[in-house]
C-alpha cells in the first residue's frame, strides 16, 4: 500500500510538474506573441531602419499596438517607452534635410561671412598696388614779402614776390618718373636799376628721371601688383577652404544629431525593459528574489537611467551645434526648437580609385594652391630684394622753356615761341658703405622662399596622407555595416530565444534576458554608429580632395578682375 501511495504521489508530482511546465510554456508563448507585436520586425520594414528607428517613427507604431495590449505590465512598458521617446520633444518642431541645413549655413554662417570679405579685400589691394602708377596733379603757391637793409644800391631792400606752379607727374612701370610743370612768378622790388618792375616770369619744365640699377625694371616696379594679385587668389582659396570646412562641420553635426536621436530610441527601450524586469523582481522580493539580486538589478537600472539622461542631453547639444553652425535667423537658439532630420545615412557602396583620388586632391586642394602662390610671392620678393641691393644710379634729364615780360601774357607768349630754353642732364650715384641692410634683406627673402617651398612640399604630403586615410576610412566603415547589422539581427533573435526558452521567470532567466537586451542595444548602437561613420567617411574623402562643394552642387564664381 505504501508503494502504491508513493507511486500515486509521484504521478501527482509529475503531473504538477507537467502543468507548471505547460504554464511556463504558455507564458513564454505569450511573451513571444507580445514580442512579435513590439519587438519583432515586420516583414515590410527595412532591418536597418528597424534597428535604428527615430523617435518620430517609433512612437506611432508603439501607440498603435498599445490599445491591443491586455497585460498591465506590457501596457505600462509601452506607456513608459512612449513617454521617454517624447522626452526630446520641444515646443516647436522643424523638419530639416541635409541640403536645407547646408543651404542655411552657406547663407548665414558667421565664419563664412567673415571669410567672404577676403576676395573683395584682395581686389582692393590690387587697385591699391596699381594706383602707384596713376598720374598725380600738383599745384603750389608762394607769397614772399621781404624788407631788409642792403649794402649797395644795386640791390633792392624791399621785395614782393608771388609764385604759382602746377603740373602732372607719373611713375612708369620701368621706374621712370615723368613730370611736366608750369611756373608763373611775379616779382616787385624797389631796386632802381631794374628796368622791368614788376617782372613776370613764366617757365614750362619737363623732367625725366630713369633709375638704371636700383628701382629699375618692370619686374621690380610691378612686384607689388603681382603680390597683391596672388594675395587676392589666396583670399579666394581661404574663402573656399572655409566653405568646405563649414559644409563638413554642418554635415558632421547633422549626422551626429541623427545618431543621437536614434540612440534615444535604443536606450529608451532598454531602460523600459530594465524597469519592467525590476518591477517584476520587486513584486517577488518576499517570495523567491534575494535582496542582493534586487540590488544588482537596481544598480543596473539606475546606470541605464543615467545613460539615458546623457543621451537626451546629447540630442540637445547636437541640435544646438547644428543651429549655431547654420546661424539661420528663423532658427533661434533661445527658442525651444526640436530639429527632426529627414535624411538617413547611406549604406550604398562607393566606387573609388585611390590613385585618382590622390590626383584629384593634388589638383583641387586649396591649401596646395595657397602654398604655390606663397612660393610665387616669395620668389617675387627675392627679385625685389636683389634689386634693392644694387647701387643707386639715376639718369635725369630736364628741359625748360622760359619767358619774361611786363605781364603774365607777355611772359606766356615768350614761352610759346621757345626763344629761351634750358637743358640739364645729371647722373646720380649712391651706395651704402657695406650695403649690409640690403644684403640682409636679400638673404632673408631667399630664406623665406626656401621656407615656402618646404611648406608646399609638406602640404602636398599632408594632403596625400589625408586622402589615404579617408579612403581607408571608407573601406573600414563600409565593412563594419554588414557585421553590425548581422549582429543586431542575431541579438534580436537571441532575445526572442531567451524569452521563449525561459521555463520560469526567476532571477537567472531575467538576468539572461537583460544580458541579451543589453547586447541587442549595443549592437544597434554600433549599427547606427557604423552608418554615420560611413556617411561621414564619404564626406571626409570629398573634403580631403576639396571637391565637397561640387559634391553638394555648390559652384563658386571667380572674382578675377
Amino acid at each position: 500500500m505504501k508503494s502504491k501511495r508513493f507511486v500515486s504521489i509521484l504521478v501527482i508530482c509529475l503531473n504538477a510538474q507537467g502543468w507548471f511546465a505547460a504554464q511556463a510554456s504558455l507564458a513564454a508563448m505569450a511573451q513571444v506573441e507580445r514580442l512579435d507585436r513590439l519587438d519583432r520586425r515586420p516583414d515590410d520594414v527595412d532591418p536597418v531602419l528597424w534597428h535604428t528607428a527615430d523617435p518620430v517613427t517609433a512612437i506611432p507604431r508603439i501607440e498603435k499596438e498599445l490599445d491591443s495590449l491586455t497585460n498591465q505590465a506590457d501596457r505600462r512598458f509601452a506607456e513608459n517607452l512612449v513617454e521617454r521617446l517624447r522626452s526630446i520633444k520641444l515646443t516647436e518642431q522643424v523638419n530639416l534635410s541635409l541640403q536645407d541645413a547646408l543651404h542655411r549655413a552657406l547663407l548665414n554662417n558667421h565664419a563664412v561671412r567673415i571669410q567672404s570679405y577676403a576676395p573683395a579685400i584682395g581686389i582692393a589691394g590690387i587697385v591699391e598696388a596699381e594706383a602707384v602708377f596713376d598720374a598725380v596733379f600738383f599745384m603750389n603757391g608762394t607769397r614772399t614779402i621781404r624788407d631788409v637793409p642792403t649794402a649797395t644800391q644795386l640791390a633792392g631792400s624791399k621785395v614782393d614776390a608771388f609764385s604759382i606752379a602746377g603740373g602732372i607727374r607719373k611713375l612708369l612701370p620701368t621706374g621712370m618718373q615723368v613730370s611736366a610743370q608750369w611756373d608763373v612768378n611775379r616779382t616787385s622790388t624797389d631796386n632802381q636799376f631794374q628796368t622791368v618792375n614788376p617782372v613776370y616770369e613764366s617757365a614750362f619744365t619737363t623732367q625725366f628721371t630713369q633709375p638704371l640699377l636700383r628701382n629699375a625694371g618692370l619686374d621690380f616696379n610691378r612686384s607689388r601688383i603681382e603680390i597683391a594679385r596672388n594675395d587676392r587668389r589666396i583670399g579666394e582659396q581661404q574663402f573656399r577652404r572655409e566653405l568646405r570646412q563649414t559644409l563638413f562641420n554642418v554635415e558632421q553635426a547633422y549626422w551626429q544629431l541623427v545618431a543621437s536621436r536614434r540612440e534615444v530610441t535604443i536606450r529608451a527601450r532598454l531602460l523600459s525593459e530594465f524597469e519592467k524586469i525590476y518591477d517584476y523582481l520587486w513584486q517577488r522580493r518576499d517570495f523567491d528574489t534575494y535582496q542582493i539580486q534586487l540590488s544588482q538589478t537596481k544598480a543596473e537600472l539606475e546606470t541605464s537611467k543615467a545613460t539615458f539622461i546623457r543621451i537626451v542631453n546629447n540630442v540637445r547639444d547636437a541640435e544646438d551645434r547644428l543651429i549655431a553652425l547654420m546661424n539661420d535667423p528663423a532658427l533661434d537658439l533661445a527658442n525651444d526648437m526640436e530639429i527632426i532630420p529627414e535624411d538617413f545615412p547611406t549604406s550604398s557602396l562607393v566606387d573609388y580609385d585611390p590613385i585618382a583620388e590622390v590626383q584629384a586632391a593634388l589638383d583641387n586642394r586649396s591649401e596646395i594652391a595657397e602654398a604655390r602662390m606663397r612660393v610665387e610671392n616669395a620668389r617675387v620678393q627675392v627679385g625685389a630684394a636683389k634689386n634693392q641691393a644694387l647701387p643707386r644710379l639715376d639718369l635725369n634729364f630736364t628741359y625748360t622753356v622760359d619767358g619774361l615780360g611786363t605781364n603774365a601774357d607777355d611772359a606766356f607768349d615768350q614761352v610759346t615761341q621757345s626763344d629761351f630754353m634750358e637743358y640739364l642732364t645729371t647722373l646720380n650715384f649712391e651706395v651704402p658703405i657695406g650695403n649690409r641692410a640690403a644684403r640682409a634683406a636679400e638673404r632673408r627673402a631667399r630664406l623665406v622662399h626656401a621656407q615656402s617651398i618646404a611648406g608646399m612640399k609638406a602640404q602636398i604630403e599632408g594632403v596625400i596622407l589625408e586622402v589615404n586615410l579617408a579612403v581607408r576610412g571608407i573601406e573600414t566603415a563600409y565593412q563594419l555595416i554588414e557585421p553590425t547589422l548581422a549582429s543586431a539581427n542575431a541579438n534580436e533573435d537571441q532575445v526572442a530565444s531567451v524569452i521563449a526558452r525561459a521555463e520560469r521567470k526567476d532571477f537567472s532567466a531575467l538576468n539572461q534576458e537583460l544580458g541579451a537586451r543589453n547586447a541587442l542595444a549595443a549592437s544597434r548602437s554600433a549599427l547606427i554608429d557604423a552608418l554615420v561613420r560611413y556617411t561621414l567617411a564619404i564626406a571626409e574623402l570629398e573634403r580631403s580632395k576639396d571637391t565637397l562643394l561640387q559634391y553638394n552642387n555648390i559652384k563658386l564664381v571667380s572674382t578675377e578682375p
